[in-house]
């Protein structure tokens, strides 16, 4: 019996690992799985995975991506019946948004992903990966506010602050939901007027 990965074209084997690579990070974390777990879970062989990904860090980077996707999709579906015309909605959809992820990540993981995204400058490739990765996530969740806020720079301060609020956190900086909940939908309703 063939298995998904001799089934499908090399963009979706790279997709397919990145999604079983984003599945071990959640269970290990980015310190503790390895490149034989991700052949493991692929039933591919390691060396098949150098086909794909360069290195360790590179297979991050692409779950990183997958995760990204994930957290857009997350957020498209929330959104799809949110409208600038009940702002009280909106507010609570983009806290309760927000207050999920940031209450889900591990700031041990974000800390090493921040190092892997760091070390990444001194590979130009990557780093073009990685700028586009980001442009496109970035491009597609300022759409979002935008159709609430009316303004591109508006949409891009709560993201920035939202980003802020991630980073404090994986330095060990305690905040406690509820007061981020309120804060944040304070600001998303002043934002929005």
């Amino acid at each position: 019996m063939a298995n998904y990965m001799d089934s499908v074209d090399k963009i979706e084997k790279k997709k397919y690992i990145s999604e079983k690579t984003l599945e071990l990070i959640s269970k290990k974390g980015l310190a503790n799985f390895t490149m034989e777990d991700v052949a493991v879970a692929c039933n591919v062989s390691k060396g098949s995975l150098y086909n794909y990904f360069k290195n360790k860090n590179a297979l991050i980077v692409a779950a990183f991506t997958a995760l990204m996707e994930k957290m857009l999709h997350f957020f498209e579906e929330k959104t799809s019946d949110s409208t600038s015309d009940c702002l009280e909605k909106s507010a609570d959809i983009y806290t309760q948004i927000y207050s999920e992820i940031l209450s889900s990540f591990p700031s041990s993981d974000l800390l090493r992903l921040l190092e892997i995204l760091l070390n990444s400058t001194h590979d130009p490739s990557m780093m073009q990966s990685l700028t586009k990765t980001f442009k496109d996530y970035y491009n597609k969740i300022l759409s979002n506010f935008e159709k609430i806020f009316k303004s591109k720079s508006s949409a891009l301060m709560l993201q920035a602050m939202f980003d802020g609020l991630v980073i404090y956190k994986a330095f060990g900086v305690e905040i406690s939901d509820e007061e981020i909940q309120e804060n944040v939908r304070k600001i998303v309703l002043c934002l929005a007027k």
